[in-house]
């Protein structure tokens, strides 16, 4: 029998039958499920610090006294009423701030992780689904397959990890609310494609969403303010609303929270003790930061190798739709525009983006925003080529589940370079990634020394002592520890620890 000879073609259509479109999605699924494994058990050494005491005092302390949830939210709410007058606009966050699982008891902490990365993965995947699938009639599980990769660089590439994901009080500010904004966008997408009794209501709870985006972080707030007016706008020039009015109410709600934040009483009074920047010097500032995180300190081979990977998906997704992706240019700097207004309030209110739960949700963000933008550019290329008619009696679409082979060929190799690099960079450095990092701490022993610390430091603040002293921790696990008491009582992190547990003093043992 004759040997059959090796080519590059009868190679790229073995693959083909192999990786079809709904066993890739399957497989990226199973990698970014896997590298979350280590970031959800790291989680079960995690404790509260710093805010999670001081600001979630109030709930706590309604919940030890009546054990009942209706208290424990309307604790919640008081303290967001209270914050809203006093301090900050943000009604949203200081309720989610004010209730963190630990009101039920400590130990329900370890929720923290399972809510950051459940709420940013599915948010992400719904929104995506709906512009790729619903707008742009893509296949369900190409669009899956960008989801996966987007999401698997924004979790393993985070930065500020510890305050995006298991740091409470930052995370539910930030992420979270991140988060709901992306449920948002992808309920407005639905809301326009859904009929009747379903059109209702997507839209009534894209409203309620709406409102409470809007009553988020400043950032994504402004953020998806300036989203729905640019939206609005367009509706306005092209004389779409008769078709799209039901979409008025969502976005007014949005706008009607973000009035209710930025005119707070409270952030006036908090204005007078920041140093903040004037508005105009804030916006122009944010675009600099634009370009310093994202392309100086964000971009480096693992987005790289995303965008590359992106290519062939968004070539393949781009074939059957009839848009047309205008003005290429024009989107990706609004693009860029959208990164750089979320640094703009931190840089009015403290003049500053130093603080790791800033830049988290902005590197969120930048990756959404750079995977889109690759889309929108990938897809002006393919409908201008196919105008100039280059592609013209070739099979430009691939076949229904399967990948276009050259595409697919790019796809894996992309994969297997990703592979190899983070094979080599995990070497020298065990915290590259989220999951290093997150197998560094578990393997060298440093998360369960942390945990069994706090666990018997717990028993210390539950025993009814009024003046309490506590050893100092054996181990600062790099992913999961973010702050700790302190040698002076009077510090305020130990003042909300003992508001927190009805303690008069507590003070860490100084070494000697």
């Amino acid at each position: 029998m004759k040997k059959e000879k090796f080519t590059i073609d009868a190679f790229a259509g073995k693959l083909q039958n192999i990786f079809t479109t709904k066993c890739m999605a399957v497989l990226l699924t199973v990698v970014y499920a896997v590298s979350l494994i280590p970031l959800l058990w790291i989680g079960f050494y995690n404790y509260p610090s710093a805010d999670d005491y001081s600001i979630g005092s109030d709930a706590h302390r309604a919940f030890v006294e009546t054990g009942n949830l209706f208290a424990v939210l309307w604790a919640g709410i008081e303290r967001a009423v209270e914050d809203w007058i006093t301090w900050m606009g943000y009604f949203t966050s200081n309720f989610l701030m004010a209730v963190p699982p630990s009101s039920f008891g400590e130990r329900w902490y370890v929720l923290t992780p399972f809510l950051m990365l459940g709420i940013l993965t599915f948010g992400t995947v719904y929104l995506l689904k709906g512009i790729f699938v619903k707008v742009f009639k893509a296949d369900a599980y190409v669009s899956h397959c960008v989801s996966m990769l987007m999401l698997f660089v924004t979790v393993q590439c985070m930065v500020g990890r510890v305050e995006a994901f298991y740091w409470y009080s930052g995370a539910a500010n930030y992420m979270f609310v991140h988060g709901m904004c992306m449920f948002f966008y992808g309920m407005l997408i639905s809301g326009i494609y859904a009929e009747g009794k379903k059109k209702i209501a997507l839209l009534a709870g894209a409203s309620i969403l709406g409102f409470l985006v809007g009553g988020g972080n400043q950032m994504t707030a402004l953020n998806a303010a300036v989203v729905v007016l640019v939206a609005a706008g367009f509706l306005t020039v092209l004389k779409k609303w008769k078709a799209y009015k039901a979409l008025a109410f969502p976005m007014g709600f949005l706008l009607l929270g973000f009035v209710l934040n930025v005119a707070a009483p409270g952030n006036w009074v908090r204005a007078e003790i920041s140093n903040g920047m004037n508005p105009v010097k804030a916006v122009l500032v944010s675009f600099y930061y634009g370009l310093e995180y994202c392309i100086s300190e964000w971009s480096g081979w693992p987005v790289l190798l995303l965008v590359i990977a992106l290519i062939p998906l968004f070539w393949q997704m781009s074939a059957k739709t009839e848009f047309k992706f205008p003005y290429p240019v024009v989107v990706v700097l609004f693009g860029y525009c959208l990164v750089s207004a979320m640094m703009t309030p931190p840089l009015f209110a403290v003049g500053n983006t130093e603080a790791a739960r800033l830049k988290a949700v902005t590197f969120a963000v930048y990756i959404l925003v750079l995977t889109l933008c690759t889309g929108y550019v990938v897809g002006w290329a393919r409908k201008k080529i196919e105008r100039q008619g280059i592609l013209a009696g070739q099979d430009s679409v691939a076949a229904e589940g399967r990948f276009a082979a050259n595409g697919l060929l790019c796809l894996l190799t992309c994969l297997l370079v990703f592979a190899l690099a983070s094979a080599v960079t995990v070497i020298p450095d065990n915290h590259y990634f989220t999951w290093s990092s997150a197998v560094t701490d578990l393997a060298n022993g440093s998360a369960k020394a942390y945990g069994e610390a706090r666990k018997a430091r717990l028993a210390i603040y539950e025993s009814g002592e009024a003046d309490v002293e506590v050893e100092k921790l054996p181990a600062e696990p790099k992913l999961i520890y973010f702050s700790d008491i302190k040698p002076d009582p009077k510090d305020w992190e130990n003042k909300g620890l003992c508001r927190y547990y009805g303690m008069n003093s507590v003070r860490v043992k100084e070494e000697k």
